[in-house]
C-alpha cells in the first residue's frame, strides 16, 4: 500500500465536489434567464416563483462552496426545483412529461439513492395531482414509475459497483492501512506461520482518542486528514513486513511479525513519539495510546482476536 491511494480518493471526492458546485452554478444561471424572461415578456404574475427559485439556488451554491459536507444545500435546491415544478406544471400541455421529470432527476442527483426514492414515491401524488389529466390518469403514472425506474438506474449500478468494490477492498478508504475485515484475514495468517515457524508475533493495538470528536468539533474534512496523517506516520514507523489494519473508527491494529515483546515495547515509544510530534490544526499534536498483545504457543485466533478487543475497550475506558 502507498499513500497515493488515499491522494487519488481525495481527488475524486474534490472532483465530485466541484462537478457538482458547477451543476448548482449552471443551474442558478437557467433559474435567473428564465426569471428575466418573464420579466422581459410582461408576465408579471409568474415572476415571483423563478425570482424565489433563483435565489435559494444562489444561496445553496454559496452554502456549499463554504462547506461542501452539510446537506442544506442540496435541500434548498430541491425546494428552488419543486417550486419551479409548481409553477409550471399546472399549464404545461397533456402527457408533457419533462416536467414530470425535474423532481426525479432532481432529487436522485442531489440526495443519496434510499431517501431520494423515498421521496420520489411519497410526492408522486402531487406531481401526478399538478401534471395528470381525468381523462388519462393512468398514463401519467405510467410515464412517472417508467420514468422514474430508468432515471435510477445509473444511480443503483453505481452503488451496486461501490458496494461490490467495498466488500472486495482490502485498504480502507479514508486512511493508508487495511481494513477490518483484511485486517482479521492477515491476523489469522499470521497467527498460523507464527505457530508453524515457532517464531513471536506481537500486536500493538493503538487507540487516537481524538478521532472520536474531531468530526463533529471541526468537520469530517480535518478528521481524515488528521487521520491520513497518523496513517502516513504509523507506515513511515513500521518496517517492510509490518501489517496496520484498522480495526474501528479510531482504533488501529499494528502486527509485528518476528517481534518479541521487547522489540514491541520499543516500537510503542517510537510510534507514539512520532505521533506525537506530528502537529494538526485545531488539536495539535496527534495522541496515541497503545497497548502490547502478545500471541502466545497454543493460541487459537478466537482466543488472540478476544484478547485483541479486550485491550482495545480497555484503551478507550482509560480514556473516559
Amino acid at each position: 500500500m502507498s499513500s497515493s491511494t488515499t491522494a487519488t480518493r481525495a481527488r475524486e471526492r474534490r472532483r465530485l465536489a466541484n462537478r457538482k458546485t458547477l451543476i448548482m452554478l449552471l443551474a442558478t444561471l437557467v433559474l435567473a434567464t428564465y426569471a428575466l424572461w418573464r420579466y422581459l415578456v410582461g408576465d408579471y404574475s409568474h415572476i415571483l416563483t423563478p425570482v424565489l427559485a433563483t435565489l435559494l439556488m444562489g444561496i445553496a451554491t454559496a452554502l456549499h462552496l463554504l462547506d461542501e459536507e452539510q446537506p442544506l444545500p442540496a435541500y434548498l435546491a430541491l425546494i428552488g426545483g419543486y417550486l419551479m415544478l409548481a409553477l409550471e406544471a399546472p399549464s404545461a400541455h397533456i402527457g408533457m412529461s419533462l416536467w414530470l421529470g425535474l423532481p426525479s432527476i432532481l432529487t436522485l442527483l442531489l440526495l443519496p439513492l434510499a431517501p431520494a426514492m423515498l421521496l420520489n414515491l411519497v410526492l408522486a401524488p402531487l406531481w401526478l395531482w399538478l401534471l395528470g389529466q381525468p381523462d388519462d390518469n393512468f398514463g401519467e403514472v405510467l410515464r412517472y414509475v417508467c420514468l422514474l425506474l430508468v432515471a435510477s438506474q445509473p444511480f443503483v449500478i453505481n452503488n451496486l459497483q461501490s458496494g461490490v468494490m467495498r466488500m472486495t477492498a482490502s485498504e480502507e478508504v479514508e486512511c493508508n492501512a487495511y481494513n477490518a475485515r483484511t485486517g482479521q484475514q492477515r491476523l489469522t495468517s499470521e497467527a498460523a506461520r507464527a505457530s508453524a515457524l515457532e517464531q513471536p508475533l506481537s500486536i500493538l493495538v493503538i487507540y487516537l482518542p481524538q478521532l472520536e470528536m474531531l468530526g463533529e468539533q471541526f468537520g469530517e474534512d480535518r478528521r481524515i486528514e488528521c487521520l491520513s496523517s497518523a496513517c502516513d506516520v504509523m507506515q513511515g514507523i513500521s518496517r517492510q513486513g509490518d501489517l496496520l489494519c484498522r480495526s474501528d473508527k479510531a482504533t488501529f491494529w499494528l502486527m509485528l511479525p518476528n517481534t518479541g515483546e521487547a522489540g514491541a515495547l520499543i516500537m510503542r515509544e517510537r510510534l507514539t513519539a512520532a505521533l506525537a510530534a506530528t502537529t494538526q490544526p485545531e488539536i495539535g499534536s496527534i495522541i496515541a495510546h497503545a497497548r502490547l498483545v502478545n500471541y502466545k504457543a497454543g493460541d487459537t485466533v478466537q482466543k488472540l482476536e478476544q484478547r485483541l478487543l479486550a485491550a482495545q475497550l480497555t484503551l478507550m475506558d482509560l480514556n473516559e
